[in-house]
């Protein structure tokens, strides 16, 4: 037995199929099936050379279809056995031994279009109910009811199919169309399906859009009377704050998604703002002072927490209610090589403090906190908890399907976009017609003018696709779909999109 570099086999020795025993093999056995006949795989690399042996006594004669292969056979010394020996070729050999067994003998890229279907719904399949299948891309499910096997699939390119399902099926259904099909020597069923070559696919334009602002909580009259105070003053976390209170948004039950923070105080000596924030790897985020902006950080690959100096010129200031808004990207949390806490490393603001004209420090009267609708609670259990975040079109649904948006404003985003800092959401629905036996990957691609310093999320019928360039994977929906996208947390402009699909229960604010 001959190994290349990076390889590994298993050898696997007496090893029953049906009524016979299969003394050893150096080549890798995929299964086997029980048939008419019993069925067994091997598989090699192409080139590479196999051998395996049965537990019958005499002489063992075979006939070989397929690919040419350089079988041989040869008895083993002191025994009544015969050994076979191969040269595995390019494609599929298929040998037919007197002893009723039949082998195939695969090379790697067959291999990988091998599958052993399952004729029942039993999880513990035995080899007396599943079919064999060669050729197409995938195979999803498979039936055997007089003398047809139906098989569920897919295929782009027009390919061979051959089907070992036993002497009783004669006809091979693919996706409901009955192939022409011939039989084997060997028993098997081949045909031919057909491809995608030839087949259009026409998608609709994204347009009509209804556009809403996303970002109320910027204003300093917004009401975040029902928000969770974030005045904890020590927290679990290994990672000690940078100022108090706590601001971790872990620490108050909110994990994945944007979260927006909210920190009041009073007087006007403060100055600037020494912020630093946790997002994940090039996450970004905004800061506004009584709803003007006064900074932001467009995120950096290389970067999970970032700090800005924020100055607060030419932003008027009032003895009593000055507001500090701060929207915080979400990136994910950290693997465990990302020191100096892996995946529990903190999100949300690390530090915040307020400084004066003479850099001595101000005090905050008050910190609130906003997430993901329900924090902790999997109010959607359908899509799951990192579906959503908490931009305030998340908090209250305006990604899923049937929101009404009646009274919302007609607006593109390619032609208006987002002027300034702010969050803008855009939401839009389309028909596709597409062939019923197609699977069609959809993409949306994004463009901005030259300069623009945006983050645009997609959600696609209710779930979250992507954010910024992306590539989004859909299977077919029929009917009516929803597309939303927001949001721009910068200072220029840019343009966006937005989906959904379904309900969900409550919303809160």
């Amino acid at each position: 037995m001959t190994l290349n570099g990076r390889q590994s086999r298993w050898v696997v020795t007496d090893y029953a199929i049906g009524n016979e025993t299969l003394l050893y093999s150096s080549a890798e056995i995929a299964t086997y099936g029980l048939f008419e006949h019993s069925v067994i795989v091997f598989y090699l690399k192409e080139g590479q050379t196999g051998e395996f042996a049965f537990k019958s006594h005499g002489n063992i004669s075979y006939n070989i279809f397929g690919t040419h292969s350089d079988f041989t056979s040869a008895s083993m010394n002191g025994t009544s056995y015969s050994r076979f020996t191969y040269t595995q070729g390019k494609g599929t050999t298929i040998v037919q031994f007197s002893n009723g067994i039949i082998a195939y003998l695969l090379d790697i890229p067959t291999a990988y279009s091998f599958f052993a279907a399952a004729t029942t719904n039993d999880p513990n399949v035995t080899p007396d109910r599943q079919i064999f299948v060669i050729g197409p891309y995938l195979v999803r499910s498979t039936s055997v009811s007089d003398g047809v096997v139906t098989i569920l699939g897919d295929n782009s390119n027009a390919t061979a199919i051959e089907v070992y399902a036993g002497a009783n099926v004669d006809t091979i259904i693919w996706n409901g169309k009955k192939l022409p099909t011939r039989c084997t020597e060997y028993g098997a069923l081949t045909a031919l399906i057909d491809g995608t070559e030839d087949r259009k696919v026409t998608l609709p334009e994204l347009s009509s859009f209804r556009a809403a602002d996303s970002s109320p909580e910027i204003q300093a009259t917004y009401d975040d009377s029902k928000w969770v105070v974030a005045d904890k003053m020590v927290t679990l976390s290994q990672v000690k704050p940078l100022t108090l209170p706590v601001l971790f948004s872990s620490d108050y039950k909110f994990y994945t998604g944007a979260k927006i923070y909210r920190g009041y105080f009073s007087g006007k000596t403060a100055t600037s703002l020494n912020i630093t924030v946790q997002g994940g790897a090039a996450a970004g985020w905004n800061a506004w002072l009584n709803g003007q902006s006064i900074g932001y950080h467009p995120g950096n690959a290389s970067l999970w927490s970032t700090n800005s100096l924020l100055s607060f010129k030419n932003i008027t200031l009032k003895e009593e209610g000055n507001v500090i808004t701060v929207i915080t990207d979400y990136t994910g949390h950290d693997q465990t090589s990302t020191g100096p806490s892996g995946a529990e490393n903190p999100r949300g603001i690390l530090g915040a403090q307020l400084l004066s004209a003479n850099n001595t420090n101000v005090a905050f009267d008050q910190w609130k906190i906003q997430g993901n609708a329900g924090g902790e609670r999997n109010i959607d259990p359908v899509r799951g908890p990192m579906n959503e975040g908490g931009l305030y079109g998340e908090r209250l649904g305006w990604h899923l399907p049937g929101f009404d948006t009646g009274d919302w404003e007609d607006e593109s985003p390619v032609e208006v976009g987002v002027q300034g800092a702010g969050i803008k959401w855009f939401t839009t629905t389309f028909d596709l017609n597409i062939d019923e036996d197609l699977d069609v990957p959809l993409g949306v691609e994004f463009g901005a003018p030259t300069g623009t310093i945006a983050r645009i999320l997609l959600f696609v019928n209710g779930l979250v696709c992507s954010i910024t360039s992306l590539m989004m994977t859909l299977t077919r929906l029929a009917g009516i779909n929803t597309a939303s996208i927001y949001r721009t947390l910068a200072l220029k402009r840019a343009s966006q999109s937005h989906q959904a699909f379904s309900t969900r229960p409550e919303r809160t604010r």
